[in-house]
């Protein structure tokens, strides 16, 4: 798994608990491979921004919507059950259930989301998280 699973399922932990409670940010630990993931985030406006307070903290500014009621992230891939798709399965899963969102994906060129990996005809990997908008 390209990222430890511990931190990834304590920091979807925190953005689901404080998306619940409506709080504007959440503090977590810093990591550089967590990066990787809040620009993924970022990118596809899943949270409104994030910020380096400190050498060892990182704010999360998070974002909603009115239409809806919240983001929701889910952990799929465990270390006990990991779970790889290639790109006609997610091609698939894509067409058959009418998905509004995206996943994250762990490719060999690092972390992708299911957008750019049909888009871009790339290969799959494993699937980490599922987010749902």
């Amino acid at each position: 798994m390209y990222l430890t699973n511990h931190i990834v399922s304590n920091l979807i932990c925190k953005i689901n608990n404080g998306s619940k409670r409506r709080l504007r940010f959440i503090i977590i630990n810093y990591n550089k491979k967590i990066l990787d993931f809040l620009e993924i985030l970022y990118i596809n406006g899943v949270i409104r921004s994030y910020r380096i307070i400190d050498v060892n903290k990182i704010r999360i500014y998070l974002k909603y919507n009115i239409r809806s009621e919240r983001i929701k992230l889910s952990i799929i891939s465990t270390p006990g059950n990991k779970i790889y798709w290639s790109l006609n399965k997610l091609s698939q899963y894509y067409n058959k259930n009418n998905f509004a969102g995206f996943y994250i994906i762990s490719t060999i060129k690092g972390l992708r989301t299911s957008d750019y990996c049909l888009i871009n005809k790339m290969i799959g990997g494993e699937i980490l998280i599922k987010v749902e908008i």
